[in-house]
């Protein structure tokens, strides 16, 4: 702990009756106050000086956010996508549901089994009646078909370049 109490601009001085001042310094002048302001200012100044030792390593400021090369929109709980970010999101998505369009209605269902509700291809393949090895192989098949449409579009709607 610092040597707050030399820093500090309150205190209590005793007079010889035995009584108690309160004594606050407020712009180079020594004020009186009763006991419930000089309280009310003491609680206050240790709780700053609890926030400040709590905080002691840990502030920021905006130089320190560049040298550390973070970004304000990283200190929020959620991050802001950029109008870039979302356009080409928006442009994939649409891509992806392109080449979900050229499956055949079985191959939409096994991929929607398997990767939105989250299905095992063993479960996949009790519930259709096959192997899951046929699973498999079909779940194979038609991912190439999607990799195939994905990788023969212009490079401006993959990989967000």
């Amino acid at each position: 702990m610092k040597h707050w109490q030399k820093e500090r601009n309150y205190r209590k001085h005793e007079n010889e009756d035995g009584t108690l001042t309160h004594i606050i310094t407020v712009d180079d002048q020594e004020v009186e106050v009763s006991a419930e302001v000089f309280e009310a200012y003491s609680q206050a100044d240790r709780r700053e000086r609890y926030q400040a030792e709590r905080d002691d390593g840990r502030l920021l400021s905006l130089e320190r956010l560049a040298e550390d090369e973070m970004q304000l929109s990283h200190l929020t709980d959620k991050h802001i996508e950029s109008a870039e970010d979302l356009a080409i999101q928006e442009m994939m998505i649409k891509q992806l549901l392109n080449a979900a369009n050229l499956l055949s209605s079985e191959e939409q269902t096994l991929i929607r089994a398997l990767f939105i509700e989250n299905m095992s291809e063993r479960e996949y393949a009790q519930v259709i009646g096959l192997s899951q090895k046929g699973v498999n192989k079909r779940k194979h098949k038609a991912l190439q078909k999607v990799y195939e449409f994905w990788y023969s579009t212009p490079p401006v709607f993959r990989d967000g370049q």
